[in-house]
């Protein structure tokens, strides 16, 4: 029986299929993303060189994943997390699907979707997702979708935040003929170790507004949002 469409798991192995096109895709993309952007980097060496890590992001601009994927996928295998709506769009939707993406239906439980980011984990490799679920229209931080949580709760993987700004300066900084410049900033990886009587809800609730905390500190202070406050300390926390 050949698999259903929407079974993800696939996406669990450097080896799966696509391995080639996906080489090629993001060698790719590199390059026209060195070529187009500039980028500065901090803390990006902090990533942990192997077992499962979520690497979580502030999205401000459709070009966030984009830019992330092509920077930073030659340190280890990863797979994204994308809205459902990119996979037929023109161009970008085959380029993804090679790319091995797991494609995500907003606003409503995904079983498929969670199955494969379950596996990616379990597997020991990266996660890179958006924990707010779509755009910030004003660029500052809102408030987060509970899937991380939930993530976090069933894999107990590494987290790692990463605020992204100077993106919706492309395509207009050409104008001035210049390169937009792209900011990256990694924050300190970090565990959680829950006691055996967290519950779920439990779990989903503290993994959300502290990690959202976290990443608020690696962004500046006018796009920290709701999650402005510094996250307290945590003794469910450990740091790495």
């Amino acid at each position: 029986m050949s698999p259903s469409p929407r079974d993800f798991r696939w996406v669990a192995s450097p080896d799966a299929p696509h391995r080639w096109q996906r080489r090629f895709w993001l060698t790719a993309l590199s390059i026209v993303e060195r070529i187009l952007l500039k980028s500065d980097v901090q803390g990006f060496d902090k990533l942990p060189p192997a077992g499962p890590v979520i690497v979580y992001f502030n999205h401000i601009h459709y070009l966030d994943p984009f830019a992330l994927s092509a920077r930073f996928w030659r340190k280890r295998y990863f797979v994204p997390i994308a809205k459902i709506e990119l996979e037929n769009t023109f161009f970008v939707g085959p380029a993804l699907k090679v790319n091995g993406t797991i494609f995500i239906k907003r606003g409503e439980p995904d079983i498929p979707a969670l199955r494969g980011a379950l596996a990616v984990l379990k597997a020991g490799y990266v996660l890179l997702i958006a924990p707010e679920g779509t755009r910030s229209p004003t660029g500052a931080l809102i408030e987060a979708e509970k899937g991380l949580g939930l993530l976090v709760y069933r894999t107990n993987p590494v987290l790692m935040p990463v605020g992204v700004w100077g993106a919706p300066d492309f395509p207009s900084a050409y104008k001035r003929l210049r390169r937009p410049v792209v900011h990256y900033r990694f924050g300190a990886p970090y565990r959680f170790n829950f006691a055996a009587e967290t519950t779920r809800k439990q779990a989903e609730s503290i993994v959300t507004d502290y990690a959202m905390r976290r990443l608020a500190q690696c962004l500046p202070q006018t796009m920290r949002g709701v999650y402005a406050e510094p996250p307290p300390p945590h003794p469910f926390v450990e740091e790495i």
